[in-house]
C-alpha cells in the first residue's frame, strides 16, 4: 500500500467520517441479510466515502470561489440596453 493510501485511510477521522462509516456498514450489512441489492449498493457507497475520505463529508460540496481578473468587478463596466414599450 502506498503511503498516500494508508494517510488516506488511517488520519482525519472526524466525526461525519465515522458516521458514514457506521451508515454504510449497517446497510451494507442489512442489504445482505436480507438480499437487498440496492441496500448493499447504497451500503458500498458510503464505505467508498468513509474510506477514501470523498464527497460531502468532507467539506468538497462548497461551490469553489472564481478566481476574477482585476478590474473586472468593477460596477462601472457594466453595459445594458433599455428597452421601452410603447
Amino acid at each position: 500500500m502506498n503511503k498516500t493510501m494508508s494517510q488516506t485511510l488511517f488520519n482525519n477521522w472526524y466525526p461525519m467520517r465515522w458516521v458514514a462509516l457506521f451508515v454504510g456498514v449497517l446497510l451494507f450489512g442489512m442489504g445482505a441479510w436480507h438480499a437487498d441489492i440496492i441496500s448493499v449498493l447504497l451500503g458500498s457507497f458510503f464505505l467508498f466515502q468513509a474510506a477514501t475520505n470523498t464527497g460531502c463529508l468532507c467539506g468538497n460540496c462548497a461551490v469553489p470561489a472564481r478566481a476574477t481578473e482585476s478590474g473586472s468587478n468593477d460596477i462601472d463596466d457594466v453595459e445594458f440596453t433599455e428597452i421601452k414599450e410603447d
